[in-house]
């Protein structure tokens, strides 16, 4: 094993399992935009460009995974956390040619990584007017994943109010008591103990024998998986997150299983199959301590829902409960340990397990709040798609806003629009069953 970091590197220490999984893809299929998380938004007033220059490099300085790189050794990949060397913000000057901006803005965005050459964060100043700029960041998703995006924003805003007011932003927060290699380093060890062994059988158990989803689609299925994708937009107005939340009160869940119970009602619908495997994120933040870092904890967990008989919402919502509960008690469970416990047949045209995923963010992320100045997101498109389907929700103030993610290989967009809008269709009618007989509630 190696142990000994080399020069000009802090510390080398093995992948997360996740982290693997993402290494393995780019050495497969070649360096892609696919698992690439852009931080971009358009900032308006007075900036500061040199304090912000200074945040950055604190923020860099502060999280080891920001200058990790995943270089070979002894045919191992391995995390080299590089020491910090301060940078200079990269600036492009397009206030004289606007047409230019979305297309720079996007390229930096989605261009693809070097791995093992290139830190995984890549940032860009675009400056459209003395007092008009976007500040766009691209991270790679193996140093980090959505939390991590709202706790850099958190803390940039933090630094750049330190560097503003002329104090060292490294000394704006307290200091972190353990790094990403720290936590990595400790949950492979718990997965091999004999309580992860017992976990690791239990999920093995559960989706055993399932069988892919097979969902209607517009073109026949490539041979390879391209990741190629797109997303249509899903609203959920205000009057309807309202029932969903009561309907989710009289039958004991949480709005995230409702949600979740009639998304599998619509796939149940469109494949004519009773066992499905939907994939779902869990954070994967445990303590307080991981919820300080950056870097990429999130976990996939499995839900097997069995919608065969003639079931009623009240009975179909207590499976998904039921089936939630087992698979979140598991859930520190590494996906990519379930995947190799399983050893599904080798199928490089579609995801193994599952191909299609449900997310539910149940809190408004605060939006990025930098001194002196009107912060908004820039919209990158996103021009891929990591599953078949893909229906991500968030609340937006009274209402859910989101998208419901396709390949482009399967699909046509007009299919994808009909799909969304039917299961907003569906979500109506499964609340207007259940507020009007909680007793009288036909199944699917």
């Amino acid at each position: 094993m190696r142990t000994a970091a080399p020069a000009g590197t802090e510390r080398v220490a093995p992948l997360a399992p996740a982290q693997h999984s993402l290494w393995f893809l780019d050495q497969l299929t070649g360096p892609s935009g696919e698992y690439i998380l852009p931080f971009a938004h358009r900032l308006r007033g007075p900036l500061d460009i040199e304090a912000l220059e200074s945040a950055l490099n604190a923020l860099v300085a502060r999280h080891a995974p920001l200058r990790t790189r995943i270089e070979q050794a002894d045919g191992e990949p391995w995390q080299t956390v590089r020491r910090h060397r301060p940078f200079r913000l990269p600036q492009s000057d397009l206030s004289g040619d606007p047409g230019r901006v979305a297309p720079t803005v996007t390229d930096l965005a989605l261009r693809p990584f070097d791995l093992a050459r290139e830190d995984p964060l890549r940032p860009l100043l675009v400056r459209l007017g003395p007092q008009d700029h976007v500040l766009v960041c691209s991270l790679h998703h193996i140093c980090c994943d959505g939390l991590s995006l709202a706790l850099m924003g958190e803390e940039l805003a933090v630094l750049y109010r330190a560097a503003r007011n002329g104090r060292n932003p490294q000394e704006a927060l307290p200091p972190l008591p353990v790094q990403y290699s720290d936590i990595v380093l400790a949950r492979l060890g718990r997965a091999g103990s004999p309580e992860g062994r017992r976990a690791l059988d239990r999920q093995r158990e559960a989706l055993a024998g399932a069988e892919p989803l097979r969902l209607p689609v517009d073109r026949p299925r490539p041979a390879i998986r391209t990741g190629r994708g797109d997303r249509v937009e899903v609203v959920v107005p205000a009057g309807t997150v309202r029932a969903v939340r009561a309907a989710a009160r009289r039958h004991r869940v949480t709005p995230y299983m409702l949600l979740l119970t009639v998304f599998a009602m619509l796939l149940h619908r469109r494949s004519g199959s009773h066992d499905l495997c939907v994939g779902t994120p869990v954070s994967g933040r445990a303590d307080r301590e991981e919820e300080a870092l950056i870097g990429l904890f999130t976990n996939t967990v499995v839900l097997r829902l069995d919608l065969s008989g003639d079931r009623g919402l009240a009975e179909l919502l207590s499976g998904v409960r039921s089936r939630a509960l087992a698979a979140y008690q598991d859930g520190d469970v590494p996906f990519e340990h379930v995947v190799d416990a399983l050893r599904p047949p080798r199928d490089l045209s579609r995801t193994p397990v599952f191909q299609v995923m449900f997310s539910f963010q149940d809190f408004e992320e605060d939006a990025l709040a930098l001194d002196g100045l009107h912060c908004t997101p820039w919209d990158i498109p996103v021009g891929s798609s990591k599953f078949d389907l893909e229906l991500e929700l968030g609340r937006d103030g009274d209402r859910l806003r989101g998208f419901l993610e396709y390949s482009t290989d399967l699909y046509e967009a007009a299919t994808v629009r009909r799909l969304a809008d039917d299961y907003l269709a569906l979500l109506r009618e499964v609340l207007d069953l259940s507020d009007s007989s909680t007793s009288e509630e036909p199944a699917r």
